[in-house]
Formats: C-alpha cells, sequence, structure tokens
C-alpha cells in the first residue's frame, strides 16, 4: 500500500512538472512548484507515520530496542515452555509403554542423551562459566539430537502404519483390535517424538538466547559495537 502511494505521488509529481515546464518555467522552478504543491507538509507527515505505525509498535515506542527484544524473547520462552509442561503432564497421564510401538525404545534413548546433552551445555555455560565460541557451536548437538528424535519417531510411525496394513492384508481383524492399538501406539510414538523435539528447540533457544544476552553485555563493557543492529522503527515516507 506504501509502495503503491509512493508511486502515485511521483507519478503526480512528473506530470505537473511535465505541465509547469510546458507554461515556460524552467525545470529546477517547475520541480520546486511542483513539490511544494503535492509533498505534504512535515506535520502531516508525523500524521501519516503515525497512522502507518503499527498498533504493536506505537505502545511499545518508549521501551528501548534492548529491553524490547529481552521482552519478546522472554514471552516466546514462558510460552514454549507452558505448552511443554502442559503436554509433558498429559502425556504422564497416558500408559506410553503397555502397548508401545518398537520405535519408541530408540526415541527414549535418544530423549535420554538430549538431555545429557543439555545438562553437560548448561554446566559449560553457567557452572564453568565457559561458553562456547560467539558462532556457538557448542549448541549444535541440542538441534540434531532433536532432529534425529524427529526423524526416528515420524519414520517408525510410517514403517508401523506398513506393517498394519501388511498384517491386516494377511489376516483381517475383524474386531478392530489391532487397528485401535496400532493407532494408540503410533498417537503415543509421534506425541513423544514431538514433544522431546519441542524440548531440544526449547533448550537450544534459551542456551542461544543467554550466550546473545552475555556477548552483548561483554561487548557493551568493552565498547565494542553489537553485532545485532537497532530496530529500526517504521516511519512513512
Amino acid at each position: 500500500e506504501r509502495l503503491r502511494i509512493l508511486r502515485e505521488l511521483e507519478s503526480d509529481l512528473e506530470e505537473l512538472s511535465r505541465r509547469l515546464e510546458a507554461d515556460g518555467l524552467d525545470p529546477v522552478e517547475a520541480r520546486r512548484r511542483a513539490i511544494e504543491a503535492l509533498v505534504p507538509a512535515g506535520t502531516v507527515l508525523r500524521d501519516l507515520a503515525a497512522v502507518h505505525t503499527p498498533l504493536y509498535r506505537r505502545f511499545t515506542s518508549h521501551i528501548s530496542d534492548t529491553r524490547l527484544r529481552a521482552i519478546e524473547r522472554s514471552a516466546l520462552a514462558v510460552t514454549a515452555c507452558a505448552v511443554v509442561v502442559a503436554e509433558t503432564l498429559v502425556l504422564i497421564r497416558v500408559d506410553l509403554l503397555g502397548q508401545s510401538s518398537p520405535f519408541l525404545w530408540p526415541v527414549l534413548a535418544l530423549s535420554g542423551l538430549l538431555v545429557a546433552v543439555v545438562l553437560t551445555t548448561a554446566f559449560q555455560i553457567w557452572i564453568k562459566a565457559d561458553p562456547p565460541e560467539p558462532r556457538r557451536p557448542g549448541l549444535t548437538p541440542i538441534l540434531l539430537v532433536g532432529a534425529a528424535v524427529l526423524v526416528v519417531g515420524i519414520g517408525g510411525a510410517f514403517v508401523d502404519f506398513i506393517r498394519l496394513a501388511a498384517a491386516l492384508e494377511t489376516m483381517p481383524d475383524p474386531t478392530g483390535q489391532l487397528q485401535l492399538t496400532t493407532f494408540v501406539s503410533i498417537s503415543a510414538l509421534l506425541s513423544v517424538s514431538l514433544l522431546v523435539a519441542l524440548g531440544a528447540g526449547l533448550s537450544w533457544f534459551l542456551l542461544s538466547q543467554w550466550l546473545s544476552f552475555h556477548a552483548g553485555a561483554r561487548a557493551q563493557l568493552l565498547g565494542v559495537p553489537s553485532h545485532h543492529p537497532p530496530r529500526k522503527r517504521s516511519v512513512a515516507p
């Protein structure tokens, strides 16, 4: 919408300039008069900027960029933690191992490995005070294990569906007990896999943001410019 308005204004300026030149004015004077006639005054521009500024930006304009980023990231982290806790409470009430898929065990093993990696990284950062390099290669294993859990879970669910189809083709189950049991085990497998993958992403996000905050505070203390440029305020042209 803004781009369309700018193009229309530019077209009107060019057209009015040509008309003034045709009336005998030199190009510079014609351009100046066209701008005076069509370009809004400063107060009008400020009003247009206020109109086109999103409501969220207007409400948070009094907050500094650094503080606003911290608030936004904290809100995102709290929301994600609430989702993980809620899903965990739901899964605790389900007997996951009663009729589990055989692929649930590799998922649980990878989950244990993920916990070990996260705890090791957190110990390195907060206890030993020896964070990874600025590029954060030490956090990459968290994402890799989380992705492996997701691949095993989705792949296992696909294999279980194929096994169910083959079993039903060989020996039909009129009672539907086999289908029900398989669907329950697949649902449990996918739920655990997605929950663990979400936990991996959340852990990576929290640790990554802590390292970013630590690096920013250190750069500010040493007087080094931050790697993150300040957020630009949206101002209408």
